[in-house]
């Protein structure tokens, strides 16, 4: 269904009609002629032209405001002087806009308002949505562009980082039909992290289905799926049918962009709103466009998606990660497009060149450089002001040295990041808990992912002391565990074990490392009973006991799958990235000022060709591997120290190591198979 405005200059008019007219209060029109309007319109409607609906909304002097819903590619432009000639006026100049349906219900109300109609709920009912009548709250509608050539949409691709799928799909959407059939081939699936990004491709491709004739309509709707809502926010099964019923000819946008740990209470508590979305889109395949937006990691709900959209077809449009170069370059065109000049402040989260960067990391930190760029460069007025977000971060950030510890710690900026939210998660529970209000609360147990040497243990320490200066925790210990301190070595010993685990981490943090060894072996059967009890007593104690998994990088799903419920007690993933070579310089000098020791310049040129090539070894060691660089320096300065005459040595010269006292450490073999999680 699409809905129209049309602005004209009345050019006839029965003069008596117009004498009426202008005798009204405010041009209001005389209560006669109302009634004469209504029953013309009625009688066009029921008698010729049902899939088309026009009223008059407002007419003053000589200008005319008419309102047009229209449906089953009915032309407007044919219509409404059909129209005209049925109520006597002729008018010249006319303008016809496509437009959205709150707009057309505003034209209603003030059509109603001006006597032209008898009541704006009459004409909901002739055009079947009377349940949108006050429920336009709960969704948004826009119009995409009109005017957008193929070269543009192409530039706007490329600027936003999808050349890989959504360039192709533009190619294919320009390629001719070889019929005039109706209907959608295909339906689209855009998986990003940036709502903003996802809204961008969504009018990309349907400027491009608009230009190519797959589309009747620039109107779409959009609803957006979240924990406790409905498609629509509030909006009913009904009304749900009722906005993709009037969608026919335009398309339907569901933003599915949720936190990830919100993904397991949605497959859960409410599958229905998922299985909705799908059978809607199936319903209605070929008269309304589906587009559905998720995150890149949600991969369960896309598959419980796919589940309910039958034979439909979905085209995927996603994000490529890109190279350091091309995220360099992306970020240095951003900064062009703003007319602000670069510098290295601008790269500072893109340093290293073994990761990918996907546009959505990238717009963050442009925005976040852009805006310290406005004060500091164009309006340094406002350079001492302190932006919101580090005022609320400052005064927010958790209580007690463990968590200034956390945060002096070198990079970890996805674990920093996943910790503070899980920390703010605890507390916000605790809120509701503490008022007497049942918050059903999941699970909040994690995983820590990552290769040895990127302080997993160390920082499950520090979260167990944070947990406890917060209130969130009442002793905040950590107790580490592996394999043999939970599987029994006799039929019946496992269970108990476990359990005395438990008891002993009450209040506490349990550390389960190398999570995976449990199912490896022959006994694999004592390994099953550890993992069900483990299971039953993180139920059991979830109120005061936090559950860690650690481990490497791969094989973690297998270990997930081994037990049903496990998956879904674990609240959040955590994951530790290595560390790049700046990242490793810093921990360096970080460790020797912990131990009152300074390092040269000349140290870091020496050391970081060094750490280019170990990060490369299969069982790099990470911090690891620092610590045993540091260790050896110290050894090798002992050795340069006895030969330095005694009246030279000074306090400094005892606490300097500088470039010779640093050899590359011998090739660390890792001791534990690399086996384990997979992030």
């Amino acid at each position: 269904m699409l809905f129209y405005k049309i602005e004209a200059e009345i050019s006839y008019m029965s003069k008596k009609k117009l004498a009426e007219l202008s005798k009204t209060y405010e041009y209001t029109p005389h209560q006669t002629y109302t009634r004469e309007i209504q029953l013309k319109m009625d009688i066009l409607h029921e008698t010729q032209h049902k899939d088309c609906y026009i009223f008059i909304s407002s007419l003053r002097d000589q200008e005319l405001l008419l309102g047009a819903a229209v449906q089953n590619n009915v032309n407007i432009e044919k219509m409404y002087p059909v129209f005209l000639s049925s109520v006597d006026i002729q008018c010249n100049n006319a303008n016809v806009e496509e437009i959205t349906l709150s707009s057309l219900l505003a034209l209603l109300d003030l059509s109603s308002q001006s006597g032209f109609a008898r009541g704006a709920y009459s004409i909901y009912e002739k055009l079947e949505i009377e349940c949108l009548q006050h429920s336009h709250e709960n969704y948004s509608e826009s119009m995409f562009p009109e005017e957008n050539s193929f070269e543009e949409l192409l530039r706007k691709s490329n600027n936003l980082l999808c050349q890989a799928s959504l360039i192709p799909e533009l190619q294919r959407i320009y390629q001719p039909s070889k019929n005039s059939a109706s209907g959608h081939p295909v339906h689209y699936l855009i998986q990003t992290d940036d709502a903003d990004v996802g809204d961008e491709i969504t009018s990309i491709l349907l400027s491009a289905l608009y230009t190519n004739g797959r589309l009747k309509s620039r109107r779409y709707i959009k609803g957006r799926m979240k924990k406790s809502w409905s498609l629509f926010g509030g909006s009913n099964e009904n009304t749900c049918k009722t906005l993709y019923r009037i969608s026919d000819g335009g398309a339907v946008v569901i933003n599915m962009i949720i936190n990830l740990f919100e993904e397991e209470d949605i497959l859960t508590g409410d599958a229905e709103k998922v299985e909705m979305a799908g059978k809607l889109a199936l319903n209605f395949r070929n008269q309304t466009l589906s587009i559905f937006i998720l995150p890149r990691a949600a991969e369960r709900l896309k598959f419980v998606l796919r589940e309910h959209l039958g034979n439909l077809t979905l085209v995927e449009i996603t994000e490529d990660d890109v190279s350091v170069d091309e995220a360099k370059a992306f970020l240095k065109r951003s900064a062009r497009e703003h007319k602000v000049r670069v510098d290295k402040a601008l790269y500072r989260d893109i340093a290293d060149k073994q990761k990918t960067y996907s546009i959505s990391g990238l717009k963050k930190s442009f925005n976040d450089w852009y805006d310290n760029q406005l004060k500091t460069r164009c309006y340094t007025q406002y350079a001492d002001f302190e932006s919101v977000g580090r005022i609320v971060a400052r005064k927010k950030s958790p209580l007690g040295d463990a968590a200034r510890e956390l945060e002096k710690m070198i990079g970890l900026s996805e674990a920093k990041a996943v910790m503070n939210q899980a920390l703010d998660y605890y507390k916000a529970q605790k809120l509701f808990v503490d008022n007497g209000i049942d918050s059903n609360r999941p699970a909040m147990h994690m995983i820590f992912t990552g290769n040895p040497g990127t302080a997993k243990t160390s920082v499950a320490r520090l979260f167990a002391r944070i947990m406890k200066d917060n209130g969130l925790l009442s002793v905040g210990n950590l107790i580490e565990v592996g394999r043999a301190d939970l599987v029994g070595r006799y039929v019946g010993w496992t269970a108990p074990t476990v359990v005395k685990k438990f008891k002993e981490a009450m209040g506490s943090v349990l550390f389960i490392d190398e999570a995976y060894s449990l199912v490896d072996g022959k006994d694999g059967y004592y390994g099953d009973e550890a993992i069900s009890t483990i299971v039953q007593e993180m139920e059991n104690h979830r109120e005061d006991v936090v559950v860690i998994f650690a481990g490497y990088n791969d094989k973690m799903e297998g270990f997930l799958q081994k037990n049903p419920g496990l998956r879904s007690r674990i609240a959040f993933h955590v994951p530790f990235a290595d560390y790049n070579t700046e990242e490793l310089y810093d921990i360096l000098k970080l460790i020797a000022q912990k131990e009152t020791m300074t390092i040269c310049e000349d140290v870091k040129d020496k050391i970081l060709p060094i750490l280019e090539i170990a990060i490369h070894e299969p069982d790099f060691g990470n911090g690891r591997y620092i610590r045993n660089m540091y260790e050896s320096a110290r050894m090798m300065q002992s050795g340069r120290l006895i030969n330095i005459e005694k009246d030279k040595i000074t306090k400094e010269v005892l606490t300097k190591l500088i470039a010779d006292d640093f050899i590359t450490p011998p090739a660390q073999k890792s001791k534990v198979e690399r086996i384990g999680f997979i992030a």
